[in-house]
C-alpha cells in the first residue's frame, strides 16, 4: 500500500486516566523526526505538541510522552491525567525534509 504511517481510527480514556495510542510505520522512516499533533485548518499541523528527533529517546511534554521503537517501526504517544478537553482529533506523522509530512489521524 502507499501508507506510510498507520493507527487507531478511534481511541477511549477515562477521565483523569491513562491514554496510549501506538502508530506504526514503514521501515525506511527510523531516523526520521516523529510527531504528534492536533490538526487545523484543512487537517495540516501547524505546531507539535511533541515530538522525537528521530531517535529512540523518550519526549517528555508535560503529561505526555512520545517514543520511537525503530525496531518495531512504531510511535508510542502516552497522555496521562486525560481531561474532557484532550477529546477531538490528532495525528501522528513523519516530518520529511520536504514541505510536506505523512501522517495518520486518530479520533480521541
Amino acid at each position: 500500500g502507499g501508507w506510510a504511517m498507520m493507527g487507531p481510527a478511534q481511541v477511549t480514556a477515562k477521565q483523569g486516566g491513562l491514554l496510549t495510542v501506538s502508530c506504526s510505520y514503514k521501515p525506511g522512516y527510523e531516523l526520521y523526526s516523529k510527531y504528534w499533533c492536533r490538526p487545523s485548518f484543512l487537517w495540516l499541523c501547524f505546531t507539535y505538541i511533541a515530538q522525537t528527533d528521530g531517535s529512540e529517546v523518550t519526549v517528555m511534554q508535560g503529561s505526555m510522552s512520545i517514543r520511537d521503537n525503530h525496531t518495531a517501526h512504531s510511535l508510542m504517544v502516552t497522555l496521562g491525567y486525560v481531561t474532557p478537553g484532550d477529546a477531538g482529533w490528532y495525528s501522528c506523522g513523519v516530518r520529511r525534509r520536504l514541505w510536506f509530512s505523512l501522517w495518520h489521524t486518530t479520533k480521541v
